[in-house]
C-alpha cells in the first residue's frame, strides 16, 4: 500500500497592549521560530497494567497533533521499545498508524519473566526538538506458577522527601509568600499528613499545612529577613525537621486568584518596599503563552506600588497547562509561574451494562459526539490489574507541558471527584516550570534533521549489466495483498520502492521489465528498511533505587492446573469404519521412498511449515531475508533439497512461506533423492497445486524476499483461562475492544460472556473529530 505525506502548521493567536513594539515583534517571533513545526504527542491505553504470563497484552494508541489539537495523521510508523527492569531491550516492534490512532499486543512467551516492564513509543519527528514527548507504560507480570505479593498501599516512610515550591522560585522577606510542599518516597508515591507546621527560630508556630493523597500541599508566610524557619512533621509513622531557604531581601513574585468555575483570571505580580524602590519605572512584558497562543502585557513598577494586577477572560487561555512568564526589558526571564485552564468540560458516555440470554453482558453507550474513535477495556470490579489510572486528557493536557508528568492523573478529571480543580491547583503549584524552557525558546529553535515517517522502504541491486540509457524497470509485487508497483533503475543499478506498508513475513516478489514489459532474467540484492534515526528516544527511568519492602501478608497462590484424569464408564461402544482410501495422483512420478500426503479441507497453515514438520529444519534467514530447508543434520544453505512446484524446480523458497495449503493437492517428500538426480542426496520435494490455482509466477524467472523489518501484524486478542473464578476475578479480563468508531449515530454497544459478574469496571478513551477528549474509568452494575 503507497503511502502519502503532507504537513500541516498552525496559527498564532496574539494580543497586546501597548507593549514596546520591538519586544513585542522579538517575542512573537521566537513563539513562532520555536513553535512553528507542529510536535507529536502520543498516549496509550493498555487494556490493564498487571498480567499473568499466559496471557496477551493489548494496547491502543493515539498521536495528538499539538499545534492543532486533532489526531495527528502526518506519521504512519510507531516505534515500540519493550525494556526490562533491567533497563534491557527486550523487544522492538514497527507499529501501523492510520488516521492518527493504531492498536497492536503482544502475545507473552519466554522472554518475559515475571518483573516490570516498560513500554516506549515515540515516532521518529520526535528527534527533531529538545523535549521528550513519547509516552512510558510501566507494566507488571506475573508467574502463576509462584505465590504473587501484592504491593502494599503503604508509602515507603523511610524515603519521604519533601520538595518545597515558593512562588517566583524563593521565599522573598516582608510579603506573604505562597510555598508549595509535595511529599513523596522514593516510589513517587504521594504521602498523606494532617499536622505540618513551620516554626520560627524561638519555636513560635508561624503556619499549619497539611497534604492530601497525592503529597501536595500549601502554606502561607510573611517572614522577617533576619529570621530562619524550619518545616516540622513529627507523627508515628514520621518525624522529619526541614530548614527553609533562606528568606531573599527582595524580588518579583507571580501570583495568582483563579476563579476555578468562572471566566476570570487575576494575575498579580508582586513585590516588597525594597524592590520598589530597585524595580521602579522599569518594564517588564506578562507572557501568558501555550505553544505560539500567546497574550501578551506590559508590566510597570510606578507610584511605588508594591502590586500590578491584571485581570484576564481565561476564554483566551488555552486548555490545560500554560506558562505565565515575567520577562525584563531584555526579554530576559525573571520567574515562571504555571497554571491550569480546564477550559470546556470533556464530553463523556452514559454506560448501562445489562445481563442478556446465553450468559453474556452487553454494554451500551451513548456518547455527547457523532464522530469519534473510541477504545473501551473491561475488567471484574474486583481487579487487581488496574492499579494505574492514566488518561488521554492527563497525557495530552498535562503531561504534555511538565517538567515532571504526573503518571496517575485521571483523578484530576474524574467527574466524581468534587475536589479535582483545588487538587489541580496544588498540583500545578508544585512544579518548578514547564518543559518548554524561555532560553530554549529565545534562542535554540528546532532543527528539522528527521521526517514524519510513513512506511517502509524496498530498495535493491540488479546485477545485470544494462546498457546507458535503457528504459528497464522493476516491478514489485505481492499476490496477497494486491499489491503491484513499478519504479526505475538507476544508473548504478539500484532501485526503491519508498512509504509502502509491508507487514512482516509478507513475501513480495520483484521482476526486472524491459522496454517491450517482458520479464528479464537476473538477480536482485534487496532488502526492507524506514527512514527512522539509528538511535531512539532515551527512556526516562526513574534513578531513584528504594530500598527492599518488608512483603506484605496479601499474597496470591495460583491453582495448579487441573488433570484431564476423569473416567465416563460406556455401557456399549459401536465402532463404525468410514475410512476411504486416499488415491496420490501423482505416486508413480516419485521413487518407492517417497512419501505422499494429500491435502484435504480444512487443512491450514504454509508449505513451509509442513515441509517443517515432516523431516526438515525450516524457517527464515532474518539477515538475508529468505526461508530456508535444511536437512536436520545439517546448517548448510547448500544440503538444501530439489523443491518443485508443477514440475518447475524453484531456487526460492521464499514462496513456500506464502503458499497456503489450501491451495496445495499433493505434497511428497522423498528424503533419499532417488526421485530426482539433480537433488545431490539432499532429498527431493515435489508440490502439486490443485487445479484452477494459478502456477505462472513459479514459471518466471524472479527474485523474491519476505519482509522481516517491516510492520508488525496486530495481534488476535485472546482471553487467558483462569483456573478458579476468585483467578479470573482478580486477574482476568471481561473484555478488549481497541477500535469502536461513532459516526452519525452516539450510541455504541460491546458484548462479551457474563462471567457471574455483578458489577464491572470499564475504561473508555476517545477522541472526537473536532479534538474532543474522552476519558472515563467507572464501575457499572450488571443489570
Amino acid at each position: 500500500m503507497k503511502l502519502t505525506i503532507t504537513i500541516i502548521c498552525s496559527l498564532l493567536f496574539f494580543q497586546s497592549n501597548s507593549q514596546t513594539i520591538d519586544n513585542k515583534k522579538l517575542i512573537e517571533n521566537y513563539l513562532e521560530n520555536y513553535f512553528h513545526f507542529d510536535r507529536e504527542n502520543i498516549h496509550v491505553q493498555f487494556n490493564k497494567n498487571r498480567y499473568v504470563n499466559s496471557e496477551d497484552i493489548a494496547f491502543k494508541g493515539y498521536i495528538n497533533s499539538k499545534n492543532n489539537t486533532i489526531l495527528a495523521e502526518n506519521t504512519t510508523n510507531i516505534q515500540l521499545i519493550v525494556y526490562n527492569d533491567q533497563r534491557q531491550i527486550i523487544q522492538k516492534k514497527l507499529l501501523f498508524a492510520s488516521k492518527g490512532t493504531f492498536a497492536g499486543g503482544i502475545h507473552l512467551d519466554d522472554k518475559f519473566k515475571a518483573g516490570k516492564y516498560y513500554f516506549h513509543f515515540f515516532t521518529n519527528w520526535m528527534h527533531n526538538f529538545i523535549e521528550d514527548d513519547s509516552f512510558v507504560q510501566t507494566i507488571e507480570i506475573i508467574d502463576k506458577k509462584e505465590t504473587y505479593n501484592f504491593d502494599s498501599e503503604e508509602p515507603n516512610w523511610k524515603t519521604a522527601e519533601i520538595r518545597l515550591f515558593p512562588e517566583g522560585g524563593s521565599i522573598i522577606s516582608d510579603i506573604i509568600n505562597t510555598v508549595g510542599v509535595k511529599i513523596t518516597d522514593c516510589n513517587q508515591r504521594g504521602i498523606h499528613i494532617n499536622d505540618g507546621i513551620i516554626v520560627d527560630s524561638k519555636s513560635n508556630e508561624i503556619a499549619h499545612f497539611r497534604t492530601n493523597q497525592s503529597g501536595n500541599g500549601v502554606f502561607y508566610i510573611n517572614p522577617d529577613l533576619n529570621e530562619t524557619y524550619d518545616l516540622i512533621i513529627k507523627s508515628d509513622k514520621l518525624s522529619i525537621v526541614k530548614p527553609l531557604p533562606r528568606i531573599q531581601k527582595t524580588g518579583i513574585v507571580i501570583s495568582y486568584k483563579n476563579n476555578l468555575n468562572g471566566q476570570n483570571l487575576l494575575v498579580n505580580i508582586k513585590t516588597n518596599q525594597i524592590g520598589v524602590e530597585f524595580y521602579q519605572n522599569k518594564k517588564y512584558s506578562l507572557l501568558i503563552q501555550q505553544n505560539k497562543n500567546a497574550i501578551l502585557k506590559e508590566i510597570t513598577f510606578a507610584d511605588k506600588q508594591t502590586d500590578q494586577i491584571v485581570y484576564f477572560d481565561k476564554k483566551y487561555l488555552s486548555n490545560g497547562v500554560n506558562s505565565i512568564r515575567l520577562l525584563d526589558e531584555n526579554l530576559n526571564e525573571i520567574t515562571e509561574r504555571l497554571i491550569y485552564n480546564y477550559g470546556t468540560m470533556k464530553p463523556i458516555a452514559t454506560l448501562e451494562a445489562k445481563a442478556v440470554a446465553n450468559d453474556s453482558i452487553v454494554l451500551s453507550g451513548i456518547t455527547e459526539v457523532i464522530q469519534a474513535n473510541l477504545s473501551v477495556s473491561v475488567l471484574p470490579a474486583d481487579t487487581k490489574c488496574a492499579a494505574q489510572k492514566r488518561s488521554i486528557i492527563g497525557t495530552f493536557y498535562l503531561n504534555a507541558y511538565l517538567e515532571t508528568p504526573e503518571i496517575n492523573n485521571y483523578s484530576y478529571y474524574d467527574p466524581e471527584n468534587k475536589n479535582r480543580k483545588e487538587e489541580m491547583e496544588l498540583l500545578i503549584l508544585n512544579q518548578n516550570r514547564s518543559k518548554f524552557l524561555w532560553n530554549n525558546i529565545k534562542s535554540n529553535p528546532p532543527k528539522m534533521n528527521y521526517t514524519f515517517d510513513k512506511g517502509v522502504t524496498i530498495s535493491g541491486k540488479v546485477e545485470k549489466v544494462i546498457k546507458p540509457n535503457s528504459k528497464f524497470k522493476v516491478s514489485l509485487l505481492s499476490l496477497k495483498d494486491n499489491v503491484f508497483e513499478e519504479t526505475t533503475i538507476d544508473e548504478q543499478n539500484n532501485f526503491k520502492f519508498e512509504n509502502f506498508y509491508a507487514r512482516d513475513s509478507t513475501v513480495f516478489i520483484l521482476q526486472m521489465m524491459d522496454e517491450k514489459n517482458l520479464s528479464v532474467t537476473t538477480k536482485m540484492a534487496t532488502r526492507v528498511s524506514s527512514s527512522t534515526t539509528p538511535f531512539y528516544l532515551t527512556l526516562p527511568f526513574e534513578n531513584s533505587i528504594c530500598p527492599p519492602t518488608n512483603k506484605t501478608n496479601d499474597n496470591f497462590t495460583f491453582s495448579a492446573p487441573k488433570l484431564e484424569n476423569s473416567v465416563i464408564k460406556l455401557n456399549e461402544i459401536t465402532i463404525q469404519n468410514n475410512f476411504k482410501k486416499v488415491t496420490l495422483t501423482h505416486k508413480t512420478e516419485m521413487s518407492m521412498n517417497a512419501q505422499g500426503f494429500k491435502i484435504q479441507e480444512g487443512q491450514h497453515g504454509s508449505v513451509l511449515d509442513f515441509i517443517g514438520r515432516n523431516g526438515y529444519r525450516t524457517g527464515i534467514d532474518n539477515e538475508e531475508n529468505e526461508a530456508y530447508i535444511r536437512n536436520s543434520y545439517s546448517s548448510n544453505s547448500d544440503n538444501a533439497p530439489a523443491v518443485y512446484i508443477d514440475d518447475i524446480q524453484q531456487m526460492d523458497f521464499n514462496f513456500l512461506f506464502n503458499l497456503e495449503l489450501s491451495d496445495v493437492d499433493e505434497i511428497y517428500i522423498d528424503k533419499s533423492g532417488l526421485s530426482d538426480t539433480s537433488s545431490r542426496n539432499n532429498g527431493t520435494i515435489k508440490i502439486f497445486l490443485k487445479k484452477g490455482i494459478k502456477n505462472n509466477f513459479f514459471k518466471i524467472k524472479y527474485s523474491s524476499l519476505i519482509v522481516t523489518n517491516g510492520f508488525a501484524p496486530n495481534i488476535e486478542y485472546k482471553n487467558s483461562y483462569f483456573e478458579t473464578q476468585k483467578e479470573f476475578y482478580y486477574f482476568g479480563t471481561l473484555n478488549w475492544t481497541p477500535t469502536i468508531t461513532i459516526n452519525d449515530n452516539p450510541n455504541f454497544e460491546v458484548k462479551f460472556p457474563k462471567g457471574n459478574q455483578k458489577e464491572i469496571r470499564v475504561q473508555i478513551e476517545g477522541f472526537t473529530s473536532e479534538g474532543q477528549l474522552i476519558s472515563e474509568i467507572k464501575k457499572i452494575p450488571v443489570l
